[in-house]
Protein backbone atom coordinates (compact mmCIF):
# COMPACT_ATOMS: atom_id res chain seq x y z
CA UNK A 1 0.00 0.00 0.00
CA UNK A 2 2.57 2.67 1.02
CA UNK A 3 4.93 1.89 -2.35
CA UNK A 4 1.41 2.28 -4.21
CA UNK A 5 0.80 5.40 -2.09
CA UNK A 6 4.49 6.95 -2.48
CA UNK A 7 4.81 5.83 -6.11
CA UNK A 8 1.68 7.44 -7.47
CA UNK A 9 2.68 10.62 -5.43
CA UNK A 10 5.97 10.14 -7.17
CA UNK A 11 4.86 10.49 -10.50
CA UNK A 12 2.46 13.17 -9.22
CA UNK A 13 5.35 15.01 -7.85
CA UNK A 14 7.26 14.78 -11.38
CA UNK A 15 4.20 16.16 -13.16
CA UNK A 16 4.00 19.12 -11.51
CA UNK A 17 7.92 19.75 -11.30
CA UNK A 18 8.08 19.10 -15.29
CA UNK A 19 4.96 21.78 -15.62
CA UNK A 20 6.07 24.10 -12.77
CA UNK A 21 10.07 24.14 -15.06
CA UNK A 22 7.68 24.31 -18.30
CA UNK A 23 6.05 27.09 -17.08
CA UNK A 24 8.98 29.17 -16.24
CA UNK A 25 9.59 30.87 -19.70
CA UNK A 26 5.86 31.46 -20.01
CA UNK A 27 5.44 33.21 -16.38
CA UNK A 28 8.78 35.22 -17.06
CA UNK A 29 6.90 36.27 -20.30
CA UNK A 30 4.05 37.64 -18.87
CA UNK A 31 5.72 40.28 -16.71
CA UNK A 32 5.44 44.13 -17.89
CA UNK A 33 8.70 44.09 -15.89
CA UNK A 34 11.36 41.93 -17.14
CA UNK A 35 14.60 41.95 -15.37
CA UNK A 36 16.27 42.82 -19.15
CA UNK A 37 14.11 45.48 -19.54
CA UNK A 38 14.30 47.32 -15.62
CA UNK A 39 16.98 47.99 -13.13
CA UNK A 40 14.85 47.07 -10.47
CA UNK A 41 13.08 44.44 -12.18
CA UNK A 42 9.41 43.41 -11.07
CA UNK A 43 10.17 44.05 -6.96
CA UNK A 44 8.99 40.49 -6.66
CA UNK A 45 6.12 40.90 -8.20
CA UNK A 46 5.43 44.08 -6.96
CA UNK A 47 4.80 46.04 -9.87
CA UNK A 48 3.02 43.78 -11.52
CA UNK A 49 0.42 43.86 -8.75
CA UNK A 50 0.97 47.67 -8.91
CA UNK A 51 -0.16 47.80 -12.79
CA UNK A 52 -2.97 45.26 -12.16
CA UNK A 53 -4.42 47.68 -9.68
CA UNK A 54 -4.03 50.43 -12.27
CA UNK A 55 -0.87 51.96 -11.35
CA UNK A 56 2.88 52.40 -13.36
CA UNK A 57 5.69 53.75 -11.79
CA UNK A 58 9.06 54.75 -13.64
CA UNK A 59 12.13 56.12 -13.11
CA UNK A 60 14.79 56.93 -15.65
CA UNK A 61 18.44 58.30 -15.62
CA UNK A 62 20.02 59.54 -19.13
CA UNK A 63 23.50 61.17 -19.01
CA UNK A 64 24.98 62.26 -22.06
CA UNK A 65 28.57 63.48 -21.79
CA UNK A 66 30.29 65.18 -24.77
CA UNK A 67 33.15 66.46 -26.14
CA UNK A 68 34.39 68.86 -28.65
CA UNK A 69 37.93 67.56 -30.31
CA UNK A 70 38.16 69.34 -33.52
CA UNK A 71 37.36 72.46 -35.22
CA UNK A 72 34.82 74.92 -32.74
CA UNK A 73 35.34 77.68 -31.04
CA UNK A 74 37.48 75.73 -28.37
CA UNK A 75 38.14 72.09 -27.12
CA UNK A 76 36.27 71.25 -24.26
CA UNK A 77 33.75 68.89 -22.82
CA UNK A 78 30.42 68.85 -20.85
CA UNK A 79 28.24 66.35 -18.73
CA UNK A 80 24.76 66.87 -18.66
CA UNK A 81 21.85 64.52 -17.26
CA UNK A 82 18.33 64.14 -16.97
CA UNK A 83 16.04 62.35 -14.47
CA UNK A 84 12.70 61.14 -15.60
CA UNK A 85 9.78 59.99 -13.10
CA UNK A 86 6.38 59.53 -14.13
CA UNK A 87 3.21 57.80 -13.08
CA UNK A 88 0.57 56.73 -14.97
CA UNK A 89 -2.73 55.53 -13.71
CA UNK A 90 -5.91 53.72 -15.37
CA UNK A 91 -8.77 55.40 -13.63
CA UNK A 92 -11.32 53.35 -14.98
CA UNK A 93 -9.83 50.17 -12.90
CA UNK A 94 -8.96 52.90 -9.86
CA UNK A 95 -12.09 55.10 -9.88
CA UNK A 96 -14.35 53.73 -12.60
CA UNK A 97 -13.66 56.61 -14.66
CA UNK A 98 -14.23 54.70 -18.26
CA UNK A 99 -11.24 54.12 -20.62
CA UNK A 100 -9.58 57.26 -18.78
CA UNK A 101 -5.61 57.71 -17.74
CA UNK A 102 -3.87 59.40 -15.94
CA UNK A 103 -0.22 60.38 -16.57
CA UNK A 104 2.36 63.04 -14.62
CA UNK A 105 6.02 63.57 -15.43
CA UNK A 106 8.42 65.19 -13.48
CA UNK A 107 11.95 66.34 -15.14
CA UNK A 108 15.70 67.12 -13.30
CA UNK A 109 17.44 68.14 -15.48
CA UNK A 110 22.04 69.25 -14.74
CA UNK A 111 24.65 70.34 -16.87
CA UNK A 112 25.56 72.66 -19.79
CA UNK A 113 25.33 72.31 -23.51
CA UNK A 114 28.71 71.34 -25.51
CA UNK A 115 27.30 73.41 -28.73
CA UNK A 116 26.93 76.79 -26.69
CA UNK A 117 29.78 76.10 -24.52
CA UNK A 118 32.47 75.67 -26.71
CA UNK A 119 31.15 74.64 -30.67
CA UNK A 120 29.72 77.95 -31.46
CA UNK A 121 29.49 79.65 -28.28
CA UNK A 122 26.02 81.44 -27.48
CA UNK A 123 26.86 85.20 -26.52
CA UNK A 124 28.59 85.50 -29.76
CA UNK A 125 26.30 83.17 -32.35
CA UNK A 126 22.95 83.01 -30.17
CA UNK A 127 20.96 80.06 -29.56
CA UNK A 128 22.00 76.83 -31.32
CA UNK A 129 19.26 75.12 -32.10
CA UNK A 130 20.77 71.18 -33.12
CA UNK A 131 22.93 71.21 -30.05
CA UNK A 132 25.18 67.76 -29.71
CA UNK A 133 23.09 66.50 -26.56
CA UNK A 134 18.78 66.31 -26.62
CA UNK A 135 18.74 66.81 -22.91
CA UNK A 136 19.56 70.10 -22.23
CA UNK A 137 18.31 72.27 -19.81
CA UNK A 138 20.54 73.82 -17.44
CA UNK A 139 19.86 73.43 -13.50
CA UNK A 140 16.17 72.89 -13.97
CA UNK A 141 13.97 70.30 -11.43
CA UNK A 142 9.98 70.89 -12.99
CA UNK A 143 6.53 69.30 -13.58
CA UNK A 144 6.74 67.98 -17.17
CA UNK A 145 2.72 66.33 -17.97
CA UNK A 146 -0.65 66.54 -16.18
CA UNK A 147 -2.64 64.98 -18.19
CA UNK A 148 -5.92 63.40 -18.77
CA UNK A 149 -6.45 60.85 -21.62
CA UNK A 150 -9.95 59.22 -22.51
CA UNK A 151 -11.02 57.16 -25.27
CA UNK A 152 -14.58 58.35 -26.13
CA UNK A 153 -15.32 55.51 -28.38
CA UNK A 154 -13.03 53.48 -31.15
CA UNK A 155 -12.69 56.29 -33.03
CA UNK A 156 -12.04 59.36 -30.85
CA UNK A 157 -9.33 59.87 -28.41
CA UNK A 158 -8.78 63.27 -25.97
CA UNK A 159 -6.16 64.32 -24.76
CA UNK A 160 -6.41 67.25 -21.78
CA UNK A 161 -4.52 68.95 -19.15
CA UNK A 162 -0.60 70.33 -19.37
CA UNK A 163 0.33 68.49 -22.38
CA UNK A 164 3.92 67.97 -24.23
CA UNK A 165 2.65 68.87 -27.61
CA UNK A 166 5.93 66.76 -29.25
CA UNK A 167 4.24 63.95 -27.35
CA UNK A 168 1.54 64.07 -29.61
CA UNK A 169 2.72 66.58 -32.82
CA UNK A 170 5.77 65.97 -34.73
CA UNK A 171 6.71 62.76 -33.19
CA UNK A 172 8.55 59.37 -34.58
CA UNK A 173 9.57 56.74 -32.21
CA UNK A 174 12.98 56.78 -34.38
CA UNK A 175 13.60 59.94 -33.31
CA UNK A 176 15.42 59.52 -30.12
CA UNK A 177 17.39 56.77 -31.25
CA UNK A 178 20.01 59.97 -31.76
CA UNK A 179 21.52 62.31 -29.10
CA UNK A 180 22.05 65.54 -31.17
CA UNK A 181 19.31 67.67 -30.68
CA UNK A 182 18.27 68.15 -34.38
CA UNK A 183 16.61 64.39 -34.44
CA UNK A 184 15.60 63.44 -30.70
CA UNK A 185 12.37 65.38 -29.81
CA UNK A 186 11.37 67.03 -33.14
CA UNK A 187 12.45 68.75 -36.01
CA UNK A 188 14.51 71.65 -35.00
CA UNK A 189 13.23 73.58 -37.73
CA UNK A 190 9.19 74.03 -35.42
CA UNK A 191 10.93 75.31 -32.76
CA UNK A 192 12.28 78.28 -34.62
CA UNK A 193 10.52 80.75 -33.05
CA UNK A 194 9.15 78.49 -30.29
CA UNK A 195 5.52 78.28 -31.20
CA UNK A 196 5.38 74.53 -30.20
CA UNK A 197 6.74 73.20 -26.96
CA UNK A 198 8.92 70.06 -26.47
CA UNK A 199 9.64 67.95 -23.77
CA UNK A 200 10.16 69.31 -20.93
CA UNK A 201 8.42 72.11 -21.11
CA UNK A 202 4.12 71.74 -21.21
CA UNK A 203 1.11 73.52 -21.78
CA UNK A 204 -2.65 73.55 -20.94
CA UNK A 205 -4.41 71.81 -23.36
CA UNK A 206 -6.69 69.90 -25.58
CA UNK A 207 -5.82 68.06 -27.92
CA UNK A 208 -8.46 65.32 -30.09
CA UNK A 209 -7.41 62.32 -32.23
CA UNK A 210 -9.74 61.27 -35.09
CA UNK A 211 -9.71 57.61 -36.37
CA UNK A 212 -11.27 58.29 -40.16
CA UNK A 213 -10.93 54.44 -41.10
CA UNK A 214 -7.60 51.91 -40.80
CA UNK A 215 -5.37 53.98 -43.07
CA UNK A 216 -6.36 57.89 -41.79
CA UNK A 217 -5.99 59.10 -38.89
CA UNK A 218 -6.89 63.55 -38.26
CA UNK A 219 -5.53 65.26 -35.05
CA UNK A 220 -6.15 68.67 -33.63
CA UNK A 221 -5.47 70.64 -30.55
CA UNK A 222 -5.50 73.86 -29.33
CA UNK A 223 -3.09 74.93 -26.33
CA UNK A 224 -2.08 77.83 -24.28
CA UNK A 225 0.78 79.64 -25.87
CA UNK A 226 2.37 81.27 -22.76
CA UNK A 227 4.53 78.37 -22.07
CA UNK A 228 7.71 80.56 -22.86
CA UNK A 229 6.31 82.91 -20.10
CA UNK A 230 6.15 80.11 -17.19
CA UNK A 231 8.22 80.17 -13.98
CA UNK A 232 11.06 77.16 -14.30
CA UNK A 233 9.32 75.04 -11.74
CA UNK A 234 6.30 74.11 -14.21
CA UNK A 235 3.98 75.28 -11.40
CA UNK A 236 2.52 78.03 -13.22
CA UNK A 237 -0.32 77.28 -15.32
CA UNK A 238 -1.22 80.82 -15.87
CA UNK A 239 -3.05 80.85 -19.49
CA UNK A 240 -3.63 83.23 -21.95
CA UNK A 241 0.22 85.04 -21.52
CA UNK A 242 0.86 85.07 -25.11
CA UNK A 243 -2.09 83.80 -27.18
CA UNK A 244 -2.62 80.14 -28.02
CA UNK A 245 -1.35 77.50 -30.38
CA UNK A 246 -3.13 75.75 -32.80
CA UNK A 247 -1.45 72.31 -34.43
CA UNK A 248 -3.15 69.88 -37.09
CA UNK A 249 -1.72 66.83 -38.50
CA UNK A 250 -3.12 64.33 -40.56
CA UNK A 251 -1.57 60.77 -40.41
CA UNK A 252 -1.92 58.17 -43.40
CA UNK A 253 -0.80 54.68 -42.90
CA UNK A 254 0.21 52.05 -45.45
CA UNK A 255 0.93 49.92 -42.28
CA UNK A 256 0.58 50.86 -38.66
CA UNK A 257 2.96 48.01 -37.21
CA UNK A 258 0.84 47.02 -34.68
CA UNK A 259 3.38 44.24 -34.25
CA UNK A 260 6.36 46.23 -33.87
CA UNK A 261 8.59 47.98 -35.91
CA UNK A 262 8.50 51.01 -38.32
CA UNK A 263 5.23 51.50 -39.55
CA UNK A 264 4.89 52.78 -43.23
CA UNK A 265 3.17 56.36 -42.75
CA UNK A 266 3.52 59.63 -44.14
CA UNK A 267 1.97 63.00 -41.93
CA UNK A 268 1.56 66.43 -42.60
CA UNK A 269 0.71 69.23 -40.50
CA UNK A 270 0.29 72.70 -40.18
CA UNK A 271 1.26 74.52 -36.63
CA UNK A 272 -0.28 78.66 -36.29
CA UNK A 273 0.54 80.54 -32.79
CA UNK A 274 -1.11 83.60 -31.95
CA UNK A 275 1.57 84.63 -29.83
CA UNK A 276 4.38 87.71 -30.08
CA UNK A 277 7.59 87.25 -31.78
CA UNK A 278 10.95 88.85 -32.23
CA UNK A 279 11.67 90.24 -35.99
CA UNK A 280 15.32 90.08 -36.63
CA UNK A 281 14.76 92.51 -39.24
CA UNK A 282 13.52 94.91 -37.51
CA UNK A 283 14.32 94.25 -33.69
CA UNK A 284 10.44 95.28 -33.61
CA UNK A 285 7.47 92.43 -32.54
CA UNK A 286 5.14 91.02 -34.49
CA UNK A 287 2.18 88.70 -33.43
CA UNK A 288 1.04 85.08 -35.16
CA UNK A 289 3.30 82.75 -36.50
CA UNK A 290 2.69 79.62 -38.93
CA UNK A 291 5.05 76.78 -40.20
CA UNK A 292 4.02 73.87 -42.50
CA UNK A 293 5.63 70.60 -41.74
CA UNK A 294 5.70 67.08 -43.41
CA UNK A 295 7.34 63.83 -42.24
CA UNK A 296 7.48 60.31 -42.41
CA UNK A 297 8.39 56.73 -41.06
CA UNK A 298 9.20 54.04 -43.43
CA UNK A 299 10.36 50.32 -43.23
CA UNK A 300 13.20 49.66 -45.39
CA UNK A 301 13.80 46.33 -44.59
CA UNK A 302 12.12 43.56 -41.76
CA UNK A 303 13.45 40.27 -41.03
CA UNK A 304 10.13 38.89 -40.96
CA UNK A 305 6.60 39.94 -41.24
CA UNK A 306 6.10 40.09 -37.21
CA UNK A 307 9.42 41.32 -35.89
CA UNK A 308 10.85 44.88 -34.86
CA UNK A 309 14.27 44.22 -36.34
CA UNK A 310 15.18 45.00 -39.48
CA UNK A 311 16.08 48.46 -41.21
CA UNK A 312 13.71 51.74 -40.67
CA UNK A 313 13.59 55.10 -42.48
CA UNK A 314 12.81 58.59 -41.50
CA UNK A 315 12.46 61.89 -43.22
CA UNK A 316 11.19 65.27 -42.25
CA UNK A 317 10.69 68.82 -43.50
CA UNK A 318 9.74 72.09 -41.78
CA UNK A 319 8.96 75.17 -44.11
CA UNK A 320 9.14 78.45 -42.52
CA UNK A 321 7.61 80.71 -44.20
CA UNK A 322 8.89 84.33 -42.76
CA UNK A 323 12.42 84.45 -42.40
CA UNK A 324 12.74 87.62 -40.65
CA UNK A 325 11.27 85.87 -38.14
CA UNK A 326 12.47 82.42 -38.11
CA UNK A 327 16.09 81.64 -37.38
CA UNK A 328 15.37 78.34 -40.00
CA UNK A 329 13.65 78.79 -42.89
CA UNK A 330 13.94 75.28 -44.48
CA UNK A 331 15.25 72.22 -42.23
CA UNK A 332 15.64 68.90 -43.64
CA UNK A 333 16.19 65.72 -41.52
CA UNK A 334 16.47 62.31 -42.66
CA UNK A 335 18.16 59.04 -40.40
CA UNK A 336 18.21 55.44 -41.11
CA UNK A 337 18.22 52.78 -37.94
CA UNK A 338 18.83 49.59 -38.05
CA UNK A 339 17.60 46.99 -34.94
CA UNK A 340 19.18 43.88 -34.61
CA UNK A 341 21.65 43.89 -37.44
CA UNK A 342 24.16 41.83 -35.70
CA UNK A 343 23.26 38.25 -34.87
CA UNK A 344 22.73 37.85 -30.98
CA UNK A 345 22.24 41.33 -30.44
CA UNK A 346 18.33 41.42 -31.92
CA UNK A 347 17.74 44.90 -29.70
CA UNK A 348 21.19 46.80 -30.45
CA UNK A 349 20.30 49.75 -32.63
CA UNK A 350 22.40 51.42 -35.11
CA UNK A 351 21.92 54.71 -36.53
CA UNK A 352 22.40 57.18 -39.02
CA UNK A 353 21.44 60.87 -38.95
CA UNK A 354 21.82 63.54 -41.65
CA UNK A 355 20.28 66.99 -41.50
CA UNK A 356 20.57 70.30 -43.31
CA UNK A 357 18.94 73.58 -41.95
CA UNK A 358 19.04 76.99 -44.15
CA UNK A 359 19.75 80.23 -41.81
CA UNK A 360 17.59 82.91 -42.42
CA UNK A 361 19.70 85.79 -43.81
CA UNK A 362 18.22 88.20 -41.27
CA UNK A 363 19.51 86.21 -38.40
CA UNK A 364 22.79 87.64 -37.88
CA UNK A 365 25.46 87.53 -35.38
CA UNK A 366 28.68 90.30 -34.55
CA UNK A 367 31.94 89.45 -34.10
CA UNK A 368 34.86 91.49 -33.70
CA UNK A 369 32.28 94.34 -35.05
CA UNK A 370 31.64 92.89 -38.18
CA UNK A 371 28.07 92.03 -38.57
CA UNK A 372 27.59 88.13 -40.69
CA UNK A 373 25.01 86.49 -42.25
CA UNK A 374 25.05 82.51 -41.61
CA UNK A 375 26.32 79.99 -44.07
CA UNK A 376 23.73 76.66 -44.15
CA UNK A 377 24.91 73.81 -41.56
CA UNK A 378 24.61 70.44 -41.70
CA UNK A 379 24.60 67.36 -39.00
CA UNK A 380 25.94 64.19 -39.55
CA UNK A 381 26.02 61.21 -36.52
CA UNK A 382 26.61 58.20 -36.36
CA UNK A 383 25.85 55.59 -33.13
CA UNK A 384 25.35 52.67 -31.94
CA UNK A 385 23.08 51.52 -29.50
CA UNK A 386 24.03 48.57 -26.89
CA UNK A 387 21.39 47.18 -24.80
CA UNK A 388 23.36 46.02 -22.10
CA UNK A 389 20.40 44.48 -20.46
CA UNK A 390 18.56 44.94 -16.85
CA UNK A 391 17.52 48.46 -18.79
CA UNK A 392 20.91 49.51 -19.17
CA UNK A 393 21.67 51.27 -22.15
CA UNK A 394 25.11 52.48 -23.74
CA UNK A 395 25.51 54.60 -26.63
CA UNK A 396 28.62 56.09 -28.38
CA UNK A 397 28.08 58.86 -30.65
CA UNK A 398 30.03 60.69 -33.22
CA UNK A 399 28.90 63.85 -34.49
CA UNK A 400 30.38 65.83 -37.37
CA UNK A 401 29.33 69.43 -37.78
CA UNK A 402 29.87 71.74 -40.69
CA UNK A 403 29.33 75.58 -40.04
CA UNK A 404 28.37 75.19 -36.63
CA UNK A 405 24.89 77.13 -35.73
CA UNK A 406 25.77 78.97 -39.77
CA UNK A 407 29.49 80.56 -38.51
CA UNK A 408 31.66 81.84 -41.17
CA UNK A 409 34.86 81.97 -39.33
CA UNK A 410 34.55 78.39 -37.08
CA UNK A 411 35.99 75.46 -38.18
CA UNK A 412 33.54 72.19 -38.98
CA UNK A 413 33.42 70.44 -35.58
CA UNK A 414 34.04 66.96 -34.63
CA UNK A 415 32.11 65.71 -31.89
CA UNK A 416 32.31 62.27 -29.66
CA UNK A 417 29.99 61.54 -27.03
CA UNK A 418 28.05 59.19 -24.91
CA UNK A 419 24.10 58.37 -24.39
CA UNK A 420 23.73 56.29 -21.13
CA UNK A 421 20.44 55.12 -20.57
CA UNK A 422 19.09 53.16 -17.24
CA UNK A 423 15.56 52.14 -16.89
CA UNK A 424 15.14 51.41 -13.17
Amino acid sequence: MANIIFGCSTRTFKTIISVSFLSIPLLAAATNYADDDYLTGNWGGGRDSLKESGVHFGLTYTAQPAALISGGDKHGSTYLHNINGEMIADLDKMFGLTNTTFTMKFSSRHGDNLSEDNVAPADIYGEYFQKSQEVYGGQTTKLVNFQLTTKINDSLTLDYGRLVMNDLYLRSDLYCNFMNNASCGSPKGVFAPYALNAYPDAAMGLSATLTMSEALDIRAGVFDGGWREQGTNGLDWDIGNDGISMIAEAQYFIDRARNGGTPKVIKVGVNHNTGTFSNYKTGNEEDDYTSLYALTDWPLYRENTTDTQGLGVFASYVYNPDSEITALPNSINTGLVYQGLIDGRDKDKLGLLITYYEHSKYNTYTLNGNTYERNPESVFELNYNFKAGNGIEIMPDIQYVINPNGSRQLDDALIVGLKFNVNL
